[in-house]
């Protein structure tokens, strides 16, 4: 990935987890002893990374990236503590998974939260600001919990800007949504500005340094039309050129856009030709709202002006591809009906179906996450002195972006996994959430008899009341 290149008849070593050499394959190439994989007509490039994730407590999911050649995830909240602990073993070589960048806790300036929420947030992995005050102790409080950087949700800017300071201060990363009264100053009274130039420049001012999504920026340019949500050209490039020249980092996380007008059309169709939707946990499949009667982008896809509101952030991703901002891959899973792991290579083939090139894409996947992390001495290209972290495939990526699927293994650390050790660990997390569900299935049905039985008896109790009444 240093460039759009290929080197054809490589061997490369690997010792201590560590790549060691690169060079042709000749005799001798290979060390006396060596454990040896054959890429014969096999295509070696980094390992990817999916830098906008949850696991929401859920282990599984880190074999579940891993299969998949995701060797690096940034977390960005709704997880337990324990995903400091995960992150240490991984980096210690004592746990099978990616590597971890933790962002915790994800910060919200509100209670109305759903019901799963504030379960979450009694574990710590999402927490309220809703002052200066309480934002800065809240900073405190991650940094002595391990966190490697703090997310900011739906936060008014005087709560934004103490976090935002606070993370500087005690050298913490720094990413979120836009302060909530910067945004929609077209199609709402709620924004504290007069226009969205006003609203960007003002967010601009702040020097954040990172942004959460595209749609964030969508959500602070001036749109041709407010009724369709629709951005306008000019802007979109004059913003994208603002990204590029203030070194703002950007996630992508646009396939979810795209699959929310899937779910709006035929949900039960769209998860029915899912095979991948066994590695989802049955209570995250639940709680986040992935099926009928419970799915919020049902809804969402349906409005009028959807159609158009997705089609600027495509827009605006192109725009900052083609002025070379700074772009890492995301994809915001497990939200509905994003698997983790596979959506990744569902976020790659829709960047490069934009109109990005293969090479663009990768490279948001692989160098520039190890850029965003500060660790491109650790990984992002296959190189001497780099961690091996490393996907093997069938077939040229850069030729066609759909063969980052086409995997015959991955190495981890320098731990290599054969296509039959990541398909045994698909099948081990899919067991799992059979039983799982077998589990909810029952404790649902005891749930739906104590409930039926309980409403019963209240029933029976308020008839005698009301004949002895009449009796009397």
């Amino acid at each position: 990935m240093g460039d759009a290149g290929v080197l054809s008849n490589q061997t490369v070593t690997v010792e201590n987890r560590r790549i060691t050499r690169i060079g042709p394959s000749e005799a001798g190439a290979v060390p006396t002893n060596a454990f040896t994989v054959d890429g014969t007509g096999k295509f070696l490039m980094p390992g990817l990374s999916d830098m906008m994730t949850h696991t929401n407590g859920v282990e599984n999911d880190l074999l579940v990236y891993l299969a998949n050649g995701v060797t690096t995830i940034r977390i960005m909240g709704l997880d337990p503590p324990a995903i400091f602990q995960w992150r240490d073993e991984i980096a210690a070589g004592l746990r099978v998974g990616p590597n971890i960048s933790v962002m915790w806790p994800m910060t919200e300036a509100t209670l109305q939260e759903f019901v799963w929420g504030a379960e979450r947030a009694t574990r710590g992995g999402r927490r309220w600001a809703r002052t200066p005050e309480e934002a800065e102790q809240l900073v405190v409080e991650a940094k002595k919990a391990g966190a490697d950087g703090i997310k900011s949700h739906g936060q008014p800017t005087e709560v934004f800007v103490a976090l935002l300071e606070s993370a500087k201060k005690h050298g913490l990363t720094f990413d979120g949504h836009a302060p909530d009264d910067h945004i929609f100053c077209q199609i709402r009274d709620t924004c504290a500005y007069e226009n969205p130039t006003a609203a960007w420049n003002d967010y601009r001012a702040m020097n954040a340094g990172a942004i959460a999504h595209v749609e964030e920026l969508i959500k602070m340019v001036e749109l041709l039309d407010p009724e369709t949500r629709e951005a306008s050209p000019d802007s979109i490039r004059h913003m994208a050129q603002d990204v590029a020249d203030d070194g703002l980092w950007v996630s992508t996380t646009i396939h979810l856009f795209r699959s929310i007008v899937e779910q709006s059309a035929d949900l039960e169709g769209t998860l029915a030709a899912m095979s991948e939707l066994r590695y989802v946990h049955p209570a995250v499949f639940d709680s986040m709202g992935w099926g009928p009667g419970s799915n919020y982008y049902v809804g969402l896809g349906a409005q009028p002006w959807y159609p158009g509101y997705s089609k600027s952030q495509e827009d605006m991703l192109l725009a900052l591809s083609e002025v070379g901002a700074l772009i890492i891959s995301g994809t915001d899973a497990p939200l509905a009906i994003l698997v983790p792991g596979f959506s990744l290579h569902d976020e790659l083939e829709t960047m490069v179906d934009i109109g990005m090139s293969p090479f663009d894409v990768l490279r948001t996947s692989t160098y520039n996450a190890a850029l965003y992390l500060d660790q491109v001495e650790e990984f992002g290209t296959v190189s001497v002195g780099k961690r091996a972290d490393l996907v093997l495939l069938e077939n040229n990526p850069l030729e066609d972006i759909t063969r980052t699927r086409e995997i015959a293994g991955v190495m981890a650390q320098g731990r290599y996994f054969d296509r039959v050790d990541l398909d045994n660990m698909l099948d081990m997390v899919a067991k799992d959430y059979e039983g799982e569900r077998t589990k909810l299935t029952m404790f649902k049905f005891a749930y739906t008899v104590t409930a039926t039985l309980v409403v019963g008896a209240l029933f029976f109790v308020v008839v005698r009341r009301m004949r002895r009444r009449g009796t009397e």
